[in-house]
């Protein structure tokens, strides 16, 4: 069986990983906040992000069980929660950055919003881009689900096992190594098996260079103007 062969095959038991533990990540942050205190920018956000990790588990399911017609007439739904996600994620970000102002906690996790936003968007391009060509959009939906990884596990990790503040970077340090591991073993498999270094090794470039500047840059001054422009800009 190709590498190709098992992603489209096997692809769908660790996307479905990743809902369990975004329940667990937010499970205290999110599930059992009391009524009334979760704003209307969280729940859309919220609501948005776990319809995407759904429809990755189905969409890799279909293909599982060879249901191509129905993988691509639900495929069609990409087009109503990509910009979703993208706009709430923008409004999410004012909404929370307006709450805790241009604190250390505040920027940082500015910070890791605009970045990850980032992330997302290109893989969601790249997917869509190459929509007829099964293999390489495959693939780049795939990567969609390494931009999530970092909120997931961070709350884990920051409510579970490491309580610091979480503007010293130390979780992320975790958590980006365990991204980028998967990462670097789905780019050595993908040479190995097919010689292909087409999708796996830019995601790879991608999360470096979106992931290192929250790690360095976040408390430059220039970083700090940003941060207060978009603050200031009048959308929650």
């Amino acid at each position: 069986m190709s590498f190709t062969r098992s992603i489209f095959n096997n692809s769908v038991f660790f996307l479905a990983l990743i809902p369990l533990f975004a329940v667990w990540g937010f499970w205290v942050t999110y599930f059992t906040r009391p009524a009334g205190t979760i704003a209307l920018h969280e729940h859309l956000h919220g609501v948005a992000m776990f319809a995407w990790l759904g429809l990755l588990v189905l969409q890799a399911f279909l293909i599982r069980t060879n249901r191509r017609s129905l993988h691509r007439q639900t495929g069609k739904l990409v087009y109503l929660l990509g910009p979703w996600i993208i706009i709430s994620t923008i409004l999410l970000a004012n909404y929370r950055l307006n709450a805790r102002g241009l604190t250390p906690e505040g920027l940082h996790v500015f910070g890791l919003q605009f970045f990850i936003l980032i992330q997302y968007t290109v893989c969601l391009a790249m997917a869509l881009r190459h929509r007829k060509q099964p293999d390489v959009h495959a693939r780049w939906m795939i990567c969609t689900a390494f931009s999530m990884l970092d909120p997931i596990f961070a709350r884990i990790i920051g409510i579970n096992f490491l309580q610091v503040p979480i503007e010293s970077g130390m979780i992320q340090l975790i958590t980006y190594g365990f991204t980028d591991l998967i990462v670097i073993a789905l780019v050595l498999r993908d040479w190995q098996a097919e010689r292909r270094q087409d999708v796996f090794l830019p995601m790879l470039l991608l999360l470096l260079v979106t992931q290192l500047p929250t790690l360095f840059v976040l408390k430059i001054p220039a970083w700090t103007a940003f941060a207060d422009w978009f603050m200031r800009l009048p959308l929650t």
